[in-house]
């Protein structure tokens, strides 16, 4: 996507996650050294790709706030034809992107039953293969949790 395509809350997370690959290149990050990102924002900036917001379908069950993550997990184990997602979003009237995870029909469309009441309004991720998706409850995501982040920034996907 162009910059010049781009919806305001996807303007927003774009500038985000380049100010923050900004801000990595300027440290001196010798831990990560031979790895193939140096960052979460390098990875999903190399691999993701935006989803389009969507009222959640009457089929899926809207859940908690604030676990996203084990959200989307359930929601997928529940809905085989959805894909769990992870990257970033920006809720609708946030000023700001987040953490967070959804789950994506075939057509790219978001099922987010986290934010079933209020949508978000900009989502860039990655659906993730199935053998690096969650299996069980979790209250963080794959690409926040070191044991799954850091292969992915070594190795890549």
């Amino acid at each position: 996507m162009s910059a010049s395509s781009a919806s305001p809350a996807e303007r927003v997370l774009l500038d985000w996650l380049e100010a923050h690959i900004a801000l990595l290149n300027r440290l001196d990050l010798d831990g990560t050294v031979g790895w193939r990102y140096r960052s979460v924002y390098e990875l999903v900036s190399a691999h993701g790709r935006w989803f389009t917001p969507a009222v959640l379908p009457a089929q899926v069950r809207p859940l908690p706030e604030r676990q996203c993550f084990a959200n989307a997990a359930a929601t997928e184990r529940e809905h085989p034809h959805l894909a769990y997602a992870d990257g970033f979003a920006v809720a609708a009237g946030s000023p700001a992107p987040t953490t967070h995870a959804w789950c994506t029909d075939p057509d790219g469309q978001v099922i987010d039953p986290t934010w079933s009441e209020f949508g978000g309004s900009a989502y860039l991720g990655i659906v993730l293969p199935p053998r690096l998706r969650p299996h069980g409850p979790r209250s963080w995501g794959v690409l926040e949790a070191p044991d799954s982040l850091f292969p992915l920034l070594r190795n890549g996907l």
